[in-house]
């Protein structure tokens, strides 16, 4: 063994740290030099995090004037003994210091630790210490003519005081900040190495054997054999590694009795001999069981390149491998193992598979596709389908050449590919031979060119409001793919085209229906490719018009085409603003052909929650009305009904004044939004020959019903409002009547109530002239044809409670969406959905929507290639998203948060000092939390210790100071429910601001501050124009944020499953030229984060095979008992809508022995529903449900009307001459059923899968409910027993 360690000084020097810094950055070297890149702002930021956090920060004998154990929160190990601790049997067992053996302040965990919400990974309470040793554990081949012997490298760093200079003169307080630093304690460091050779004949597994490395420093090496074929014939050893720190200290740690920087490196002389802890190409051992889950084992094949190699112990564990030439497989033995404090991983970036022969450009596609020549057509698409079927071939040689225990799964991988081509060629076929299907992809891709380059025109003018659209325009247009597809969202499209244009095809609408899901990696275009299917749904619906079905004429021409649906708030605010674009491009399409799209205006609506968007257009104007009276700016006041912040087609901000309530277009009572320009040379401004009613956009719900748009983006809770929202039918299809002035009206109650007060008169009345409007008729409706489209992007969301209360509703929403085509058969609407995070994804749409599912693009036989999409070897050029590990053992995770954040942020200050705006993408910190309560509290320190600690750097620190950009203050974003929906677009756009050199840099402020000390005046930007420092975001921020800038995030704690993990990283990087930064800090009091720190690696490079099985549950007993009835009310309302006398309208609720029997039709139609996704017994039970549940709602009619009463949905009840139905999940979970109940007990939205516990406090008794009964037993102080008196003792009562 060698061993080498620096003497001791005996006198303090000082080094470059002792002595005091300016804090501007000047004096900070880096290692190696600094590109020009953001790839380059990176890497320094990781540099600067690694020599703050584990030292040493300045060379391997720096001197210190601040203790090292406040100054490095990791990479160190506490003595294993303390002093004193005899009688603590806890303390004196451990093997480690407890944490109340440290500075209290910064390392004490108590339980007042905020675990978090998620109670099943709740930190352990006992025996939490700093850890009194790390190592790893390895594999390494047992057989002695392979390998005799492996070198173990050992190192570490201790420090000592060096005492004070000059103690004895104290310098005045009045002398530099230099003089008086002479005077404080210093540390210097003493570096240890130790080389061990170990021989594997020395070895003795079982036991522990310890090597004295110094006094009182083991390293502890315990062996293990087994007969893995991964280490051949004499199978392999498993070796654990522990550096152990066997010092006894008193309960207060001396300085010089830590260990820090502490490393162990592992090799054998540069020989590959390192086994992986589990190789999938080996046989699996004889009593091996094999993978039970055939999806398990295909991830297992699909990753079956990326090994694991070590496991770290309190910390982790990297390794390295050979590099391999481009074609050959990966290495299956790395040549070295070690421990790491800071793991860094760099998942590589996907990208999208070019095909050179196939035509991408969507202006040409559209061309081409309008040509009666199909020939050109048939040459710009069949490219895919060729390069596709020879790849497929290559994976099938693939196959042939795998270990034989794989080959069946490979082969099953294979076959559901070939389906999947065999559909995209099927798809290309019907475009060549259908001449109204090249019309309609003609206007796809016309629309969607439009959208693209409109797109970006918005959002370079909103950046840039200076910039003219013919200036943006020329510019994106120089760029290589201003309006192309990427070839999976073309392929993706063809697919579907068959669907789209046969409604009753069985691949859609019959007993084998299946849902598209779109699995592609966040970032990589999923949302053009179902805009696209968008563009194609409406112009196909408006060819094929007035169908005469079986059951009567159903009208194409208008009514709800595409149905969108999120499960966030946010991501619906963000896609409206995407698909705003493309509903203004179809709209100026229409309008310059409108004998070919029809006469009804392409709108989109926003059908959300009333804390979103208004309900009526009566509630919008008095918002509008609030601001206009309240004068200046309107802030403090919101108005809902403005859902975007720049107009979608020209980019220039839409504030409050661009909104007016009224007329329009022969139109009443609208909300009308234009756009703001003052020429009138965008479409949807005020001028002659622009588009009479602005800017497409229904965002009230009561217009949203009446005019029914061709898209809607919808939130799944809403659809919890169908029960208690009549006039939502119109969403659906089914419609009562028409009015030329108001839209579709449904009809009125039996005792002459109208639902929408609006326009309260007869069939076949008349509106007189008014104003600007002209006379107005009210004539019966046609049934307007169902949705052909129903999108549910991020499919991953819809899981747990929430899932099972959507699977329940979709039973009734397909039902509303049926209908029968020309031919009798039935149709339903094309099901999509997308996600990059999903597992036991056909059991979920099971049961959520009673059909198989075909994923595009297929995963064959390796992840990181499926034709369409292939992972880009990180290098210099194409950088990854690098995720950096932190686990600060023993630390509270406060104080690891303060002072992570502040180092990050004031590294950033430092490379955005020397490299501009390269490393802007790293001035705003994004920070990530599980919990509300967790952010708030990090919100507090930002705005306390973190914006204190940047401003005033400790001694030791050579980084600049940071003061933010709220006039000194950092400028705090908050992205969580807890801010205004009307405020996220606001949010969204500020994040996307840059920070300027020449007003946001160290040398930049201090000429500021220089000059106002002076009495100059300085031009300061407008608060709005100030970008965010730090923005805070939980998981509201996972899905639908897409700020290209974005690069940096710090996540505390390990999210609550891995999905939310790869989503919400996703959400920096993805910009390639502005790579993303992951800072992850686990909470290490859990076992699920320590797991995933030691093991981080492999589990990044594998993530997405570790995403947890989604599961949804809505036939069990518990779902049906709890939503059903919503269900079944909702289906009775939307569906008898055109009927006169029907159950539709909110006073009708009494009709139900009038129609019983198309009740009883509508049960046997949820039966079979329920059937096609449920279990038989399930099946059972719901049908006797639901026939139960008509039962009661009959039984209570009869009630009713021995009392002389109207039944009633809900509004209007009076419980004297109105008496409800339904009633809420808050009011049925308060108290005990009574028998005057409402029987029906109905949730107000998805999430109330729960009743909800409100305290209410009041100064007046009378207000608030009091059930507690008379002679109930006063209440008594109970004082705790004594320690002697707990044993177990009954009582007279357990006597008796």
């Amino acid at each position: 063994m060698t061993s080498k360690t620096a003497p001791s000084a005996d006198t303090p020097t000082t080094g470059p740290s002792a002595a005091g810094h300016s804090h501007d950055g000047t004096t900070y070297v880096f290692d190696e030099d600094l590109g020009d890149t953001s790839a380059s702002a990176r890497a320094g930021l990781v540099e600067v995090l690694k020599r703050e956090l584990i030292g040493p920060a300045e060379g391997d004998t720096e001197v210190l004037t601040t203790p090292p154990d406040d100054r490095y929160l990791l990479g160190r190990i506490a003595p294993t003994r303390l002093t004193g601790a005899v009688g603590d049997l806890e303390t004196a067992a451990s093997t480690g210091a407890p944490v109340t053996g440290v500075e209290e302040e910064m390392t004490n965990t108590t339980a007042e630790e905020d675990p978090g919400e998620d109670t099943d990974d709740e930190p352990v309470r006992r025996g939490l210490m700093i850890p009194a040793s790390m190592g790893l554990r390895f594999q390494v081949p047992a057989d002695p003519t392979e390998l005799k012997s492996i070198t173990i490298h050992i190192s570490w760093g201790t420090y000592e005081s060096t005492g004070r200079d000059d103690a004895d003169a104290p310098a005045p307080s009045s002398a530099p900040a230099s003089s008086r630093d002479s005077h404080i304690t210093r540390y210097r460091r003493i570096p240890h190495h130790h080389n061990l050779p170990l021989r594997l004949a020395d070895l003795t597994p079982g036991c522990t054997q310890d090597y004295v490395l110094e006094d009182d420093v083991t390293l502890r090496v315990d062996t293990y054999r087994n007969t893995s074929p991964a280490g051949g014939p004499g199978g392999c050893y498993l070796i654990e590694l522990a550096l152990c720190n066997d010092q006894e200290t008193p309960r207060r740690i001396p300085v010089h009795a830590w260990m820090f920087q502490t490393q162990i490196h592992v090799d054998a002389d540069n020989r590959d001999v390192f086994l992986p802890v589990h190789d999938p190409l080996l046989p699996p051992a004889p009593a091996a069981q094999p993978a039970s889950d055939p999806e398990e084992a295909r991830l297992e094949l699909q990753y079956r390149d990326r090994l694991e190699f070590a496991v770290g112990r309190t910390c982790s564990a990297d390794w390295s491998l050979r590099k391999t030439p481009p074609g050959e497989s990966a290495p299956r033995r790395a040549f070295q193992v070690r421990t790491t404090w800071m793991p860094t991983v760099e998942t590589p970036q996907t990208a999208a598979t070019p095909v050179p022969a196939a035509e991408l450009n969507m202006r040409t596609l559209a061309t081409v596709a309008e040509s009666l020549n199909t020939a050109q057509l048939r040459s710009a698409l069949e490219p895919i389908v060729e390069a596709y079927t020879a790849w497929l071939g290559e994976q099938e040689a693939a196959v042939a050449a795998l270990p034989e225990h794989l080959r069946d799964t490979g082969a099953e991988a294979l076959a559901e590919a070939l389906q999947v081509r065999d559909q995209l060629a099927e798809g290309i076929d019907h475009l060549l031979t259908d001449p109204e299907a090249r019309r309609c992809f003609a206007f796809m891709n016309r629309v969607m060119a439009d959208q693209r380059v409109r797109s970006q025109i918005a959002a370079a003018r909103a950046v840039n409001p200076g910039l003219s659209v013919e200036d943006a325009e020329a510019r994106i247009l120089k760029e290589d793919h201003p309006h192309h597809w990427r070839v999976f969202q073309l392929a993706f499209i063809l697919m579907q085209l068959p669907a789209l244009t046969a409604p009753a095809l069985p691949r859609r609408s019959g007993d084998l229906a299946t849902a598209q899901l779109l699995f592609f990696p966040t970032g990589g275009g999923k949302t053009e490719a179902y805009l696209g299917l968008a563009a194609y749904a409406f112009a196909i619906r408006r060819r094929q018009g007035l169908l005469e079905t079986p059951d009567g004429p159903i009208d194409g021409r208008s009514g709800v085409t595409v149905l969108m649906r999120y499960t966030l708030r946010l991501l619906t605010s963000q896609q409206f603003q995407r698909a705003t674009t493309l509903v203004c491009a179809a709209e100026l399409a229409r309008r310059e052909d409108p004998a070919i799209w029809g006469e009804e205006p392409f709108r989109i609506g926003l059908w959300v929650g009333t804390a979103v968007s208004p309900k009526r257009v009566n509630e919008a104007e008095k918002e509008l009305e609030r601001l206009n009276n309240r004068g200046g700016s309107g802030a403090g006041y919101r108005f809902s009904a403005l859902q975007l912040g720049h107009c979608p087609w020209c980019g220039l901000p839409l504030t409050p004044g661009d909104v007016t309530i009224g007329s329009v277009a022969g139109s009443a009572d609208r909300v009308i939004l234009r756009c703001s320009d003052e020429l009138g040379q965008c479409p949807f401004s005020e001028g002659d020959g622009n588009v009479p009613d602005g800017l497409p956009v229904l965002t009230t719900d009561e217009e949203i019903y009446r005019l029914a748009p061709a898209f809607v983006i919808a939130t799944v809770d809403k659809l919890a409002r169908l029960a208690r929202e009549g006039h939502a039918a119109t969403l659906f299809g089914h419609v009562a009547r028409r009015c030329e002035r108001h839209g579709y009206v449904p009809h009125p109650g039996h005792d002459s109530t109208h639902d929408f007060t609006g326009c309260t008169l007869g069939e076949n009345r008349r509106h007189q002239p008014k104003g600007e409007l002209p006379a107005a008729t009210i004539r019966p409706a046609t049934r307007l044809r169902p949705p052909d489209l129903i999108i549910q992007d991020e499919l991953h969301l819809i899981t747990g409670a929430l899932g099972t209360t959507v699977g329940l509703f979709e039973t009734a929403v397909e039902t509303m969406c049926a209908w029968r085509a020309l031919d009798g058969r039935p149709a339903r609407p094309l099901l999509v959905a997308s996600s990059a995070t999903v597992r036991n994804v056909a059991d979920q749409v099971r049961s959520l929507y009673g059909r198989d599912v075909t994923i595009f693009p297929p995963q064959v036989l390796d992840a990181s290639d499926t034709f369409f999409s292939r992972t880009v070897e990180v290098d210099d050029d194409h950088p990854g998203r690098l995720y950096v590990g932190l686990s600060t053992t023993g630390v509270r995770l406060t104080a690891a948060e303060i002072q992570t954040t502040q180092t990050v942020m004031a590294g950033a200050q430092l490379l955005f000092d020397r490299l501009g705006v390269a490393a802007d993408p790293y001035m705003t910190l994004v920070g990530y939390f599980s919990a509300t309560r967790e952010l708030a509290g990090m919100a507090r320190y930002v705005q306390d210790d973190i914006q204190t600690g940047l401003a005033k750097p400790g001694r030791d620190s050579r980084l600049p100071r940071r003061r933010g950009t709220a006039f000194g203050a950092l400028n705090l974003g908050e992205l969580t429910s807890r801010i205004a929906s009307t405020d996220i677009t606001a949010t969204l756009d500020r994040m996307a601001l840059t920070f300027d050199p020449s007003a946001d840099s160290t040398t930049a402020k201090a000429a500021a501050a220089a000059a106002v000390q002076a009495g100059k005046k300085v031009e300061r930007r407008e608060a709005a124009a100030n970008p965010y420092d730090v923005v805070l975001a939980t998981s509201m921020l996972q899905v639908g944020v897409d700020v290209s800038r974005l690069g940096l995030m710090l996540v505390v704690g390990q999210p609550k499953n891995t999905a939310e993990y790869i989503q919400a990283t996703s959400r920096v990087g993805r910009d390639a030229s502005r790579p993303g930064l992951v800072v992850t800090l686990g909470n290490w009091a859990r076992p699920r984060d320590l797991a995933h720190y030691e093991q981080f690696r492999h589990f990044h490079e594998t993530f997405y095979a570790r995403v947890e099985p989604l599961t949804v549950t809505p036939f069990s007993v518990t779902a049906i008992d709890r939503g059903l009835d919503g269900a079944l009310v909702a289906a009775a309302r939307v569906t008898q809508a055109g009927c006169s006398d029907g159950l539709n309208p909110e006073h009708n609720a009494g009709r139900v022995t009038e129609q019983a029997e198309a009740l009883d039709r509508l049960v046997d139609k949820l039966s079979t529903r329920i059937s096609a996704a449920a279990g038989e017994e399930e099946s059972k039970y719901a049908r006797d449900r639901l026939a139960g549940r008509v039962g009661e709602w009959k039984k209570r009619q009869r009630e009713v009307a021995k009392k002389h009463g109207d039944l009633v949905y809900e509004r209007g009840a009076d419980n004297v001459s109105h008496f409800p139905l339904l009633r809420s999940a808050e009011s049925a979970g308060r108290r005990g059923s009574r028998p005057d109940d409402a029987p029906f007990v109905v949730a107000g939205s998805m999430r109330e899968v729960q009743p909800e516990i409100n305290l209410l406090v009041s100064p007046d008794p009378a207000r608030l409910i009091d059930n507690s009964t008379d002679d109930a037993p006063a209440w008594e102080r109970q004082e705790p027993r004594e320690a002697s008196d707990t044993s177990d003792v009954r009582t007279d009562q357990e006597e008796r």
